[in-house]
């Protein structure tokens, strides 16, 4: 049995049944990972600690839940004791090892989960492409001169290409969704404030979310409860009954035609299953992009003001599609953040009222296929990628909802297309109940 091949579910079963012994399964990942474009930093030492802890406990009739002793990577802006955390910045990994591990990590450890180690990133976290000039850029998992996908890039990929068993990111704009989108797999954005950041390397406290990222969506299911400190509690699967989704138009219009196949296709399977699907227009998420050009981003004003004294002393130090945009921020003011957040509140308050009669929001995850590596170095199209790769995610950010993106089609090619479901806040439990509908529905 190779374990590196499991998802979550089947690997905790073979634990349980006594086919397998966490500290050989993890010895069996730490093979096939090294330091490099995927994994900054390899912690062997405390995997081979956390394995056999977990072994002691099984031995002992102890079951902390079903990531008891599976191998997980955890994004590099998430602490971890004794390690440094670099949020994919070099001035950062200058720095000093964490004290101790944020919330989010201690809880994982809790459960019981194997850390593999720390996975690159997009500098900062501020993009969608996930290009890191410092430590590699992991290419997509099915392509890989294409982008992965960010700014979870090196957690995507290490689950998509067998590197981990499941892996955490961050979701600020879309950086867990669209890395997903990317490379086939399944990404949850949490709801605001669902799961601690504190111990994290910050970009937009406003918006800053972590989620899983993992192969099906029962083993989404699993990590998202570990991560979120929920007792343990078997996937529902989907429901049962007909459902009503709303496809917003915006979301749904100019769409790459390899992109638009796939989503109308997986609409139709849905409403040949019984669903009603209604596209229509939602006038009051064209808002979003007007106040964003108009008063900035919540990522872009907040992160200059966060990382402003780290871009004067790393200088050319930080990647310059990074500093660059936000150094660009030097001129907003307080009064223009003050303004968004009002604005934030009646976007909310309008959204849930139109969703109402929906069970969920259904849309593309990212409009276009991923670009290729080499087609960004002019900064015009890269930034213009960054733009569009963003461009539905990032509603769901201002939104503060809970949004998975869950593979629904593949091209010709062989890429990945995502669909992404979206619901009110703290209704995790429906948008992984109704991927799993799309994911079981004849998605790849």
């Amino acid at each position: 049995m190779d374990p590196t091949g499991l998802t979550l579910v089947e690997l905790a079963s073979a634990y349980r049944e006594g086919r397998l012994r966490p500290a050989d399964a993890v010895e069996a990942w730490l093979e096939r990972i090294e330091q490099g474009p995927v994994y900054r930093v390899v912690t062997a030492a405390r995997a081979r600690r956390q394995a056999a802890r977990a072994d002691a406990l099984f031995e002992a009739g102890v079951d902390r839940g079903p990531l008891q002793g599976v191998p997980i990577a955890l994004k590099d802006l998430i602490d971890t004791e004794g390690d440094v955390t670099a949020a994919g910045c070099a001035v950062l990994a200058d720095g000093p090892p964490a004290r101790r591990d944020s919330p989010a990590a201690a809880r994982l450890d809790r459960s019981g989960a194997v850390f593999l180690g720390k996975t690159t990133m997009t500098e900062l976290a501020f993009s969608g492409l996930g290009i890191n000039p410092h430590f590699g850029t992991p290419g997509c998992a099915l392509d890989p001169e294409r982008v992965p996908g960010g700014s979870s890039s090196g957690s995507a990929v290490a689950v998509a290409k067998g590197l981990a068993c499941v892996a955490i990111g961050s979701d600020t704009g879309g950086s867990v969704r669209i890395p997903a989108a990317f490379n086939g797999i399944v990404g949850l954005k949490t709801t605001d404030g669902a799961i601690p950041m504190t111990g994290c390397v910050p970009l937009s406290p406003t918006l800053d979310t972590l989620g899983p990222l993992a192969r099906t969506v029962e083993d989404t299911w699993h990590t998202w409860r570990a991560l979120a400190d929920l007792p343990y509690a078997p996937f529902p699967g989907p429901p049962g009954g007909p459902l009503s989704l709303l496809v917003p138009e915006a979301l749904a219009a100019g769409l790459d035609p390899e992109v638009g196949r796939a989503f109308h296709d997986a609409s139709h399977r849905l409403a040949q299953a019984g669903h009603r699907i209604e596209r229509r227009d939602v006038p009051v998420l064209d808002r979003v992009g007007e106040l964003y050009t108009r008063l900035g981003t919540f990522a872009g004003i907040e992160g200059f003001a966060l990382h402003r004294e780290l871009l004067e002393r790393g200088g050319a130090r930080i990647d310059p599609r990074v500093s660059s945009r936000l150094l660009s921020y030097r001129t907003r003011t307080g009064d223009d953040l003050a303004r968004l957040v009002e604005a934030r509140e009646q976007v909310r308050h309008e959204m849930d009222a139109i969703v109402r009669p929906y069970d969920a929001v259904l849309a593309p995850t990212v409009p276009i296929l991923p670009p290729r590596i080499a087609d960004l170095a002019p900064d015009p199209a890269y930034m213009e990628a960054n733009a569009r790769v963003l461009r539905n995610t990032q509603i769901f950010n201002f939104l503060g909802w809970p949004a998975a993106s869950v593979p629904c089609g593949r091209t010709a090619g062989g890429l990945s297309v995502g669909l992404m479901v979206a619901a009110s806040p703290s209704r995790e439990e429906r948008v992984l109940r109704i991927s799993a509908e799309v994911f079981e529905g004849g998605s790849s």
